[in-house]
């Protein structure tokens, strides 16, 4: 009999524990599969980026992309944001030597997306003998080119910035990254939610006057920006609906960058971060991102934050944990509403690297849920013709608000790097 309990005891134990690198296999081929398709700057991207795909579900008689046919859409956004995580997992690991190259040929491949000192979205191109902003790919209805000749903005900024001072920090170390230009402080500081009218999305949920970050690095009230929405591109940059916006996933990725570079004392810091404090009290994740249809983005940003020395958003730890634990299936995945897309692969992704950033070891139901959590990620894997693994890309972000779920843009290397990312985490939890 005590034989018997002894085994029981084994094995009940050992399910909410890991048993040293078991998805190591995992790791090191997902990165050989981002490495081997990052691009060299001959397939129509700048080097050092990675595929990214951004499909229209809207009738193609509307002109915005043809339906369900996805476009390539080259961004400096995009590249970013998977040499930030491709960063994060090298701080975890830095014996993965294949990285810091990844990050080198990314940084290196963003001259077309400055504007000054600042990044759009959009690399530039010529409209009637001037400089406009627009895809280079994606079909866009002549009355809608204009609306692409978009400022630069707040998220693609941050994240490529962050890109910068990540890579610093692997070639001199800690202490030696640059400051961020003024400029893009001031930018920061200038576009924030003071004395104006909300956005009708942001009205919509009550958040008029917040004091967070804007996602528009523009002057909205700006007597030369074209009203008319179909204005032709060469008339000038104008911000989307001629009305600025607060969304709380550019909020976290600006936060993020500040953190970074130390930052926390300028305009702006506390106000975004009670924003999101209250955001997260509220459990609003879903629709608090206007560009980003998934619920689970937001705890991902801001667990990343708070393992980072961002102590103003602790507030928000014990309330993003609770949620991620409730959300979390029996299979042991997360998905996402069915108002826009389940996407249970980078839903998982995002909660499970939250929970497990977030989490107590020592709490027998946070280590049982990131365990489940971490078999369930490796299982939804595929392998390339090379057979490399790696996750099929799933919705990343969205084009407007009025666009969450009909135009999409999605990246396998992003959504690989996620998942990478998170086993890691779940291996050291």
């Amino acid at each position: 009999m005590k034989a018997v309990f002894i085994l029981l005891f084994v094995v009940s134990t050992s399910s909410l524990c890991f048993a040293g690198p078991q998805y190591r296999g995992h790791i090191s081929s997902g990165l050989r599969f981002i490495e081997h398709h990052q691009t060299t700057g001959k397939d129509g991207y700048d080097p050092g980026q990675w595929r990214a795909r951004v499909t229209s579900y809207l009738p193609s008689a509307v002109g915005v992309g043809k339906f369900n046919q996805p476009y390539e859409e080259p961004t400096a956004f995009i590249a970013a944001s998977v040499a930030n995580v491709l960063a994060e997992i090298y701080f975890l690991a830095p014996e993965l030597e294949s990285i810091p190259p990844m990050i080198r040929k990314t940084v290196a491949g963003f001259s077309n997306f400055y504007w000054n000192e600042l990044f759009n979205f959009y690399p530039p191109t010529t409209y009637r003998g001037v400089q406009v902003r627009q895809p280079r790919y994606m079909y866009l209805a002549p009355r809608f080119k204009g609306f692409a000749n978009i400022p630069p903005d707040a998220d693609t900024t941050s994240v490529s910035y962050a890109t910068i001072q990540y890579l610093n920090k692997i070639e001199y170390g800690e202490q030696s990254a640059p400051d961020l230009p003024a400029s893009v402080l001031r930018a920061f500081s200038q576009a924030r939610d003071v004395d104006r009218k909300a956005h009708v999305y942001n009205a919509g949920q009550g958040q008029k006057n917040t004091g967070a970050f804007l996602t528009w690095l523009w002057n909205e009230d700006d007597p030369k920006m074209p009203r008319n929405l179909f204005s032709k591109p060469h008339n000038g940059t104008r911000v989307p609906f001629n009305r600025n916006d607060v969304d709380c996933v550019v909020n976290a990725n600006v936060l993020k960058l500040l953190t970074l570079t130390k930052n926390t004392d300028g305009p702006g810091y506390k106000a975004a971060c009670r924003h999101l404090n209250r955001m997260a009290l509220q459990k609003d994740f879903f629709f608090c991102g206007m560009y980003y249809p998934s619920r689970y983005v937001l705890p991902y940003s801001m667990a990343e934050i708070i393992d980072q020395g961002g102590s103003c958003l602790e507030p928000s730890r014990d309330a993003i944990v609770a949620f991620i634990l409730k959300k979390q299936k029996r299979n042991g995945g997360w998905k996402n509403k069915y108002l826009t897309r389940p996407d249970r692969i980078q839903s998982t992704a995002w909660a499970l690297s939250a929970l497990a950033q977030l989490g107590d070891p020592e709490n027998p139901s946070h280590r049982r849920a990131v365990h489940d959590g971490a078999n369930y990620l490796a299982g939804m894997s595929a392998r390339d013709r090379h057979g490399f693994i790696y996750w099929p890309g799933e919705v990343y972000f969205a084009a407007t608000f009025v666009a969450r779920y009909p135009v999409v843009w999605r990246s396998t290397a992003y959504t690989t790097a996620t998942a990478i990312k998170a086993l890691l985490l779940a291996e050291r939890f």
